[in-house]
């Protein structure tokens, strides 16, 4: 019975000690013809089946599909609050995908296949980190259909400057898990940014709260010439009243001779 009880306690603590230190995995699922797992507007035909069928299939749900195990479960479940945060703000889905295996494809065919061959919103980025033989290469996709006002946002400067920050300040660091946190916070930054007029962003993609220096100028000059306008009027309004009262008294009676006055 006391070997039981060890035996069940270092089961219990073994559990435990795994669950907290194993990096985090990402579900898959299998395609067959007769199911090919792709959202309902994908026609599939002969120019895309190949590349449907060489596409991991995953839940869109997760949003983190970490097949290279770059993350541990407690990355992968912050970085899953904060693509929520992004995707409640901008209704835009975000996806991160980490791999060393692309399949026979070029990183962005993988990544945009990724994207469109699985059930994600018909807007959204997606993120790739694909590592090869330890050497990380980084790809960044925008997807959605022609016209769509995602393009303003994340446009070909914007996709190229987000990847030179994050290649330069963390994966060539190898530190995965900050370039993707930073994505996110990026990605967020810019949305927001474009809502807003072009106001400052702050680290966390929040609108900094600034003096617009010009609108300040422009309300000042427009009170200023109003006050100045009133001032005059009134000066000018008092002048022409005592000018019009010394035009009806006789100074040598002081009496008030205007008609729509009696006299004192």
């Amino acid at each position: 019975m006391k070997k039981f009880i060890n035996y069940l306690f270092i089961m219990i603590f073994v559990f435990f000690l795994f669950k907290h230190t194993c990096l985090a995995s990402t579900n898959t699922y299998v395609r067959t013809d007769s199911d090919m797992k792709v959202p309902k507007d994908v026609v599939v035909d002969s120019k895309n089946h190949d590349e449907i069928m060489s596409t991991p299939s995953v839940s869109a749900s997760e949003k983190i599909y970490d097949f290279a195990d770059l993350l541990t479960v407690d990355q992968e479940k912050k970085l899953y609050d904060k693509v929520l945060e992004y995707n409640k703000t901008s209704k835009y889905d975000a996806v991160i995908v980490t791999t060393k295996d692309l399949n026979g494809k070029s990183i962005s065919n993988y990544t945009y296949n990724f994207y469109d061959y699985n059930d994600f919103s018909n807007e959204g980025v997606i993120f790739v980190i694909y590592i090869e033989n330890g050497k990380p290469t980084i790809f960044m996709g925008n997807c959605a259909k022609i016209g769509s006002k995602l393009f303003d946002i994340y446009d070909t400067k914007v996709v190229n400057s987000t990847l030179k920050y994050l290649y330069d300040n963390s994966i060539s660091k190898g530190n995965y898990y900050e370039a993707s946190y930073n994505f996110i916070k990026i990605i967020n930054g810019f949305y927001v940014q474009k809502q807003t007029n072009n106001l400052k962003i702050d680290e966390d993609g929040k609108v900094v709260k600034t003096i617009p220096l010009f609108e300040v100028f422009i309300i000042s000059f427009a009170i200023t010439f109003i006050i100045v306008i009133i001032t005059v009027t009134k000066s000018i309004s008092k002048s022409n009243h005592k000018s019009k009262l010394e035009d009806c008294v006789n100074k040598s009676t002081l009496l008030v001779e205007c008609q729509y006055d009696n006299k004192i």
